[in-house]
């Protein structure tokens, strides 16, 4: 599938010594050509596939955005009362008050993308950060160019347009990349778009694994099955993930050994209290069939199916016993003897 209604603008972001951040502007939006809509089915595609994400929602402490809040400018655009070109302006002023007020240097360039892909309609906001590259003209001359690396993308964000103007009481229309160490995304970005973190994703993803865990040792589900089933419910996550789709409870429960008493969906809605449908955290999901644990200058992480075989676990002594160690820590091992 690819997207569709694509406008884009791009505007520039300079940094100069004596007045911090400034924007450039463009006055019109890019020309849609074959290379605007491959551009713009790349972005949505390395975006979809990002597992460092997180969800948001509109935010102002007084309960009502400011006039020249981003939450007041993006419904005047819905509202049809302001283009793109005017949103993407009064947009880039509110960031760049963000970048100066944290004393950040965000050189590149500024767009904002307007998109549908299957049914719904999307507006994302990022930065291209450009780094110099080497270019061998015509005449055999060396020149310095200005290269965008689209998978680096390290500052975005994207609202679900159709899911803020339809259900209300959603949390998570605004999803964004979120910051590794030294970039303080949710400080500044989160700040332009006057927005706050809406789901705990990391908990709902825990909330998951543990119900899985408690379902089995409550209804009595022997380790095979369990571990099968495990092994499934993993596949189908990390297919979601892939093509950036939420995690759907009740197709969840159809990988479950269902129990004489209580089938696992009723349990997930009942007693667990889990959303019809919540984004995945990879990090999250993989100690479903993995234990992984560190701490001490120790990090150990093994498939749940080695537990009993290869390994062994002593409670009573607190010991891990690894029968058959990885080759190649097996050499390290053997070199650091000698």
């Amino acid at each position: 599938m690819s997207v569709e209604n694509v406008s884009i603008i791009l505007h520039e972001l300079q940094y100069q010594t004596d007045s911090g951040m400034h924007a450039v502007l463009s006055p019109s939006l890019l020309p849609v050509n074959a290379s605007v809509l491959d551009l713009a089915s790349s972005l949505h595609q390395i975006f979809q596939a990002k597992t460092n994400k997180a969800y948001a929602l509109f935010h102002n402490e007084e309960g009502e955005p400011t006039a020249d809040g981003f939450p007041d400018i993006f419904k005047k655009y819905l509202n049809q009362s302001e283009s793109l070109i005017s949103l993407s302006a009064g947009a880039s002023a509110r960031l760049i008050e963000s970048l100066n007020k944290y004393g950040l240097q965000c050189e590149g360039y500024l767009y904002f993308l307007t998109y549908s892909f299957l049914g719904a309609d999307y507006l994302m906001i990022g930065v291209f950060e450009t780094e110099e590259t080497v270019l061998v003209g015509d005449a055999l001359d060396i020149k310095k160019v200005k290269h965008i690396d689209l998978t680096k993308m390290g500052l975005a964000a994207r609202i679900d347009i159709t899911e803020f103007t339809r259900i209300a009481e959603s949390r998570k229309y605004i999803s964004f990349i979120k910051g590794r160490a030294g970039r303080k995304v949710a400080d500044f970005f989160l700040e332009f778009l006057s927005a706050v973190e809406g789901i705990d994703l990391r908990l709902q993803n825990q909330t998951l694994v543990r119900a899985i865990d408690s379902y089995a040792e409550e209804q009595h589900i022997d380790m095979p099955q369990m571990q099968e089933a495990r092994q499934a419910v993993m596949q189908y996550c990390k297919e979601q993930i892939k093509t950036g789709e939420e995690l759907e409870t009740r197709r969840i429960a159809e990988l479950i050994p269902a129990a004489e008493e209580t089938d696992f969906y009723t349990f997930l809605s009942q007693e667990v209290g889990l959303p019809e449908s919540f984004p995945p955290s990879a990090s999250t999901l993989r100690t479903m069939t993995k234990f992984v644990g560190s701490g001490g200058g120790l990090t150990i992480s093994f498939d749940e199916k080695l537990l009993g075989e290869r390994i062994r676990y002593d409670s009573q002594r607190d010991e891990l016993t690894i029968v058959g160690l990885p080759p190649n820590l097996k050499d390290q091992l053997l070199r650091r003897q000698h």
